[in-house]
């Protein structure tokens, strides 16, 4: 028999769309708040926000014979017509908030406009109004949730613990503050401040209050327009990595938004600055016309559709990679310094990409093993004093070390930890800097000419200096970043690189991939593939691309015949991956023994990337030690 359920039971049922757990009352609230256009609001909550939540704010208020009103399901000032849910620019819209909180907890309601001379005050408990009176009141409204989910105990057993639920409050209410600047928003937990933003404006400080100045010590300014498409925020440098998304915030249009296409945007900016299983950092507020974009997708409102995907992304995209520019700069080489010292004196240059023989690759000037320093920096001579040798000069003894006591009699010496000193230095920063605002990075053009190179450390890792600066190269994701652009180069100038195949490699495809074969073959093609239609929904392949293994271009074409259409630029994007493996299959590897003539046409070859600053996968190129960083660790500054 089928019958029409109770109104308790669907208010409770259709809540639930809505509310889950504490975090999404607040939400409810804070954004029905900020509607009202407040610019001071305070939550305080007490065990998790489980037992007491109460959002109070400066902002227009309820009228008296509204009050009720409010409590109802899809109640609403926000729109009047459906034509209005084309272009939404409010926080709420449907009308289920309270009507949802009511419906699993008590409420009470305190509100008042700025030109009445009382306010009201409503109690719901359950969706069922008890009181309806008025009261003496500040402007603006403060509602006061207790007992969550006190008469759904179902819920309540699915809630996390105190110190879960405060945590996902206390993240929500950070974003909500970053993405409103203008308003002082104030968090309360128990009797304890957890944060209280100035309401002045400033982004920066919002981010510096909330997560740290450590965060935001190195932040990369974003700030780009195109068209009706605004931009601004703050990144991080790829050396600030994360090592999860939890410190990815999007706002659209002043709502805070999970957004795929926000993320994969944000990460294709910094794509092979990072490495494998690490994030960016990073504060994005977007501002698009409200047509382009649609809200109405899931009643807690988190999710966003977009008018046009590819176009949004390719604006996150293209404005944060000019962000990461201000911390890279093109260098040049004439080979001044690294040039290769031989016997002649003539400047020689070694192709490391052609295929050498092995003895070739590790033989010295004279067709010998390169064994001067057996593969070592540092040796003992006879007298046990530690000898450092570099190509071209004798050994140089070092002295030996005397023994330093760190306890004389009489005397006390009191050493600091280096984690003591981090924390006062941060103290004394956040005391310092209240009003900060992002330091200008360093634009010192890095130039390869003033290196002076000193030798190999484990055969793996190249050691120079120049006046000011200690550097570790290391030769694989140096000579990877090399073959990669050099392979990535060659794709995008069409330079057609093929290999012939013994046999002709058969490909079974779907009747989908036949029909649309004038859409995807030519750029097929392009990579160094023959391939061509056998019939009965097979494709013959007889030559594939030089940067790939037999097995590599089988895959390729596997995975894209699958994904065909998906995406218009999954060929390119398909193709990267394949260049990165070619590229860290083909480098020398760490380990093996590099003349200096090689690793002059090394460094040379990196100068003249693109990004020289790390290899395809996001691992750094090189390390930089400064003089102040060395002389610290030695207690000389």
């Amino acid at each position: 028999m089928i019958r029409v359920l109770d109104k308790s039971i669907a208010d409770k049922i259709a809540a639930g769309e809505v509310i889950d757990r504490p975090v999404s009352i607040i939400k409810e609230l804070l954004e029905n708040s900020l509607d009202a256009g407040a610019d001071s609001i305070t939550v305080e909550i007490r065990n998790g926000g489980k037992t007491y939540i109460r959002v109070t704010d400066n902002g227009c208020g309820i009228e008296s014979d509204q009050a009720e009103i409010a409590f109802r399901r899809h109640a609403t000032s926000k729109i009047s017509s459906a034509e209005d849910l084309d272009a939404i620019g409010t926080l709420g819209f449907r009308g289920e908030a309270l009507a949802s909180i009511c419906a699993v907890s008590r409420v009470e309601l305190i509100t008042k406009t700025r030109d009445a001379r009382t306010g009201q005050k409503a109690v719901v408990d359950g969706s069922q109004i008890i009181e309806n009176t008025a009261t003496g009141c500040p402007d603006g409204t403060t509602v006061t949730v207790r007992d969550l989910f006190y008469n759904v105990p179902a819920r309540r057993k699915f809630m996390g613990s105190d110190s879960a639920e405060t945590r996902r409050i206390v993240d929500m209410v950070s974003r909500i503050s970053l993405a409103y600047v203008d308003v002082k928003i104030t968090l309360i937990n128990g009797n304890k401040t957890v944060f209280a933003t100035r309401g002045n404006g400033n982004i920066y400080n919002n981010i510096i209050k909330i997560y740290g100045s450590d965060i935001g010590r190195d932040l990369l300014p974003v700030d780009g327009r195109q068209g009706d498409f605004i931009i601004r925020g703050f990144v991080s440098p790829p050396s600030e990595s994360a090592p999860s998304r939890n410190k990815q915030i999007f706002c659209v249009n002043g709502r805070v938004v999970s957004s795929k296409v926000l993320e994969k945007g944000l990460e294709d900016a910094y794509r092979e600055k990072l490495f494998a299983g690490r994030f960016p950092v990073a504060f994005l507020f977007l501002s698009l016309p409200p047509e382009k974009l649609d809200v109405n997708v899931h009643p807690t409102k988190k999710e966003i559709r977009f008018d046009d995907d590819f176009e949004v992304e390719d604006f996150v995209r293209t404005n944060v990679s000019k962000a990461l520019r201000v911390k890279e700069s093109l260098p040049q080489i004439r080979g001044k310094n690294l040039k290769n010292q031989v016997s002649t004196g003539e400047e020689q240059t070694v192709n490391l990409y052609e295929k050498t023989p092995a003895t070739a690759l590790y033989a010295n000037d004279n067709g010998e093993k390169n064994t001067t320093t057996d593969g070592r920096i540092f040796k003992k001579n006879a007298s046990g004093a530690a000898a450092v040798q570099t190509p071209g000069s004798a050994a140089v003894t070092a002295p030996e070390v005397p023994v330093v006591k760190v306890r004389e009699q009489g005397e006390q010496v009191e050493i600091k930890s280096l984690l003591s000193e981090m924390r006062e230095e941060r103290q004394d920063a956040e005391q310092r800097d209240r009003e900060m605002t992002p330091k200008k990075p360093d634009r010192r053009d890095f130039d390869f000419r003033e290196l002076h190179y000193m030798g190999a450390l484990f055969n793996t890792y190249i050691m120079a200096c120049d006046d000011d600066d200690f550097y570790l190269i290391d030769q694989h994701a140096v000579h990877e970043r090399v073959f990669y652009e050099k392979l990535l180069r060659q794709y995008n100038e069409r330079e057609k690189l093929s290999q012939q195949l013994l046999l002709p490699l058969n490909m079974n495809v779907s009747a989908n991939v036949t029909v649309t074969e004038d859409v995807w073959i030519e750029d097929v093609r392009s990579m160094g593939y023959d391939i061509e239609f056998f019939g009965s929904n097979t494709y013959i392949v007889r030559e594939i691309p030089a940067f790939m293994e037999l097995r590599e271009a089988e895959d390729f074409l596997t995975d894209f015949f699958k994904e065909l259409g998906s995406r218009p630029d999954l060929t390119d994007r398909n193709v990267l991956e394949k260049i990165v493996m070619r590229s860290c299959k083909s480098a020398v590897k760490g380990g093996d023994v590099l003349t200096e003539a090689e690793i002059d046409g090394l460094i040379k070859d990196l100068s003249a990337c693109v990004n020289p600053f790390s290899c395809p996968h996001g691992r750094p190129t090189f390390i930089r030690m400064t003089r102040y960083e060395i002389e610290k660790l030695f207690k000389r500054v």
